[in-house]
């Protein structure tokens, strides 16, 4: 676990996703890192598919599977319960969020793409 100064939380990365927290985590970090990058890779169709009609209505015809490609990396806030796509490429200018309200990732809310 670092400290990124740009960000101003400390992180850390696994499997292709990137955790972040406001404040130092505690002796249980690994526990719930390794739980929540199982739950969203098996999660990610329910997510994508959670994020398609607003992405639809912005980027046209567009399917699940496109949607995972082009997300990127994750960032999961966990002290904030958020998701971000900071470097999604659909764009260069967009970021790409949502809520989740419990740790398996199957209680979604208010997804926005911010710009």
């Amino acid at each position: 676990m670092d400290f990124n100064e740009s960000l101003g939380q400390f992180v850390c990365e696994k499997d292709g996703l990137i955790f972040a927290w406001d404040e130092e985590p505690g002796e249980d970090v690994k526990d719930v890192i390794n739980m929540l990058t199982e739950n969203y890779h098996s999660h990610v169709d329910q997510i994508a598919e959670f994020m398609l009609p607003d992405l639809q209505q912005m980027y046209g015809d567009i399917d699940i599977e496109t949607v995972k490609e082009k997300l990127g990396k994750p960032v999961i806030d966990y002290d904030n319960g958020r998701v971000s796509y900071l470097e999604q490429s659909f764009d260069t200018m967009h970021i790409f969020e949502f809520e989740f309200l419990d740790d398996a990732f199957e209680e979604l809310q208010y997804f926005s793409i911010d710009g």
